[in-house]
């Protein structure tokens, strides 16, 4: 798969998804921009893309200052003159209880700043330059719907707010040439071991009782921001092993 020449923009970079978005998106090679809030997410990938001749640019900012934001953007676009895809990895789960009565004003407010409030300062900086090339492509992370209703309100409220805000996204942009789709993964491993993408896919596991691994879900936000994906706009894709689907598990 070949992208050189794309410039993609990947909003926070953590030890899990995403910088396994990141070497994903880099092997391909394209030109990937891994945002965080400090460089220690991000030195380990810049020394791998160093030893692999991937194009690869660290950029920190707090994604809670819009002024932070709208900087590196518009310095993305100053070096290169485009934007052609973003991926917004923002977001956590929130512990506490599960009954909205007991849930407190901080963890309401925490889950829905935390979960949300970055989609819209990203969404605010990269949109005008997109609109003004006449492309572009978004890919939010949401979570399973298994994985949503276990959450506490706040969270569930935040990443299924996000199932709508896609869809209303994919139909305001579509005449600005700019797609929008989310991922929604299911009980993920946040793990990596090793910062080089594995090679080939595997099988779904006959027990899949451990989580999705954080590289499948890389390969699903690969896939929707690049070439392969550019017919599909508005999608919501469930990456979670079957899990969704509510078949039996094999045997232990």
């Amino acid at each position: 798969m070949g992208s050189k020449g794309k410039v993609l923009l990947i909003a926070g970079v953590g030890a899990g998804l995403g910088s396994a978005v990141v070497s994903v998106l880099a092997a391909t090679g394209a030109t990937v921009v891994g945002l965080a809030r400090s460089r220690s997410s991000l030195d380990p990938l810049q020394k791998l893309a160093e030893s692999r001749d991937w194009s690869f640019r660290a950029a920190t900012a707090d994604l809670r200052v819009q002024a932070e934001v709208n900087a590196v953007v518009d310095g993305v676009t100053a070096e290169f003159g485009r934007l052609d895809g973003v991926s917004v990895n923002v977001g956590h789960w929130m512990t506490g209880d599960t009954l909205l009565h007991r849930t407190t004003e901080e963890e309401w407010s925490t889950g829905l700043h935390d979960n949300l409030d970055a989609i819209h300062r990203v969404g605010r900086a990269v949109l005008p330059p997109m609109i003004k090339q006449g492309h572009g492509s978004m890919v939010l992370v949401s979570a399973a719907e298994r994985v949503r209703r276990l959450g506490n309100p706040s969270y569930c409220a935040a990443k299924g707010g996000i199932l709508d805000l896609t869809q209303k996204l994919a139909a305001d942009y579509r005449p600005y040439g700019i797609r929008f789709n989310a991922v929604l993964p299911g009980n993920m491993e946040h793990q990596l071991g090793a910062l080089d993408p594995p090679g080939g896919g595997d099988p779904i596991p006959l027990r899949n009782n451990s989580g999705v691994d954080a590289w499948q879900v890389a390969r699903a936000i690969r896939y929707l921001l690049l070439e392969d994906g550019e017919w599909i706009t508005g999608a919501l894709l469930t990456v979670d092993g079957g899990q969704s689907t509510g078949g039996t598990e094999a045997p232990a």
